[in-house]
């Protein structure tokens, strides 16, 4: 469900810096990093909770540390906050809970903030390495798409060794989390036969429901821009696919080489729309008799009842453009059929 989506959010983690410098964790550099782990959060659905850490990698002498954490409060609240064991594994720390300190799922109209800060007590020399600074835990209340964003100018790494804080110099990762929420698609369009002479035409259309939650909504079947017909699918499941099957008479339909396709329009909450239309396969109209479409009656179109003859719908020779009264068998009245056609041409 997330081809279009995925393409669109590695968009923006490349635009937020945040993939490249994946690839430097853990590498012997001067530069700290602080990151959040995992960088990317997907597969999640409403009502869901899930933990990242906060964590810094290649740092030295870490004796406190101050970092604001933003979030989409449309699809993520915050609910829980701790410390993590990098900093207290070599002492005793100070981390207080209190505002503006703390967790606010409504730091201004479109954004929650948490905010969190560090520091070892008593004279020390910090920790070094990598570790986990904190950790929060998230709620999903929507589908959509949240960056979990820690903004440079208010992210603070201390070094304490002189007994005068120092600032560390420092790079930053953030993250993102993906919720998909509607994704509505067409997965399969199955056509009996490749040529019709004036008849109806059973085409069955597949529509599927990829995202998390039911789905109502249209399926349009098309032969190029004209419409075929349409059907109502009402409370799709999750997960779950609903078979249509639509009559489409072509005793009218002007002779030529129709494509075939369905469209459901989108949902409310649908971004991944590429899926939404199905191109299909084509079908000739063409004049009666004529079994393999090239406009006219011939030998070949004797040639291909005749190897058909006898079949039903469901046996190895059964051929649907043979059968062209569409009664589900190849018979003596569909070798009457071609050959009392036989010699005519398209005009």
């Amino acid at each position: 469900m997330l081809s279009k989506s995925v393409l669109a959010f590695c968009l923006i983690l490349i635009t937020l810096g945040t993939l490249c410098p994946l690839f430097e964790i853990g590498r012997a550099e001067d530069i700290a990093t602080v990151y959040i782990d995992p960088p990317l959060i997907t597969g999640l659905a409403i009502g869901d909770n899930f933990t990242i850490n906060i964590n810094v990698a290649n740092i030295s002498h870490l004796a406190g540390w101050e970092i604001q954490l933003f979030y989409s409060s449309h699809v993520l609240n915050a609910f829980a906050l701790a410390e993590g064991p990098f900093l207290k594994s070599v002492g005793n720390t100070f981390f207080p809970i209190f505002p503006p300190l703390g967790i606010d799922n409504n730091y201004n109209s479109t954004h929650g903030r948490v905010y969190m800060t560090c520091a070892i007590l008593g004279k020390t020399t910090g920790n070094s390495g990598t570790g986990t600074l904190a950790n929060v835990t998230f709620q999903i209340v929507t589908a959509g798409y949240s960056t979990l964003v820690m903004p440079e100018d208010t992210t603070k790494l201390l070094d304490n060794t002189s007994g005068n804080p120092q600032p560390i110099p420092h790079t930053i990762i953030n993250g993102i989390v993906v919720v998909v929420g509607a994704d509505i698609a067409i997965t399969e369009i199955q056509l009996p036969r490749t040529v019709v002479n004036a008849t109806v035409m059973a085409i069955n259309v597949t529509a599927a429901n990829l995202g998390n939650f039911t789905a109502s909504f249209s399926v349009t079947l098309y032969y190029d821009s004209n419409e075929i017909a349409t059907q109502a699918v009402a409370d799709l499941g999750p997960s779950s696919s609903r078979l249509l099957t639509f009559t489409w008479n072509t005793t009218l339909i002007p002779k030529g080489n129709y494509t075939i396709s369905a469209y459901a329009p989108p949902v409310i909450g649908e971004n991944n729309v590429a899926n939404n239309r199905l191109v299909d396969g084509w079908v000739v109209v063409t004049i009666l008799g004529d079994v393999t479409g090239d406009g006219r009656v011939d030998i070949l179109d004797i040639f291909v009842v005749a190897k058909a003859f006898g079949s039903k719908r469901g046996e190895p020779r059964y051929d649907p453009n043979a059968d062209l009264d569409n009664n589900g068998e190849v018979n003596i009245l569909d070798i009457f059929k071609v050959a009392k056609e036989f010699g005519k041409k398209d005009p």
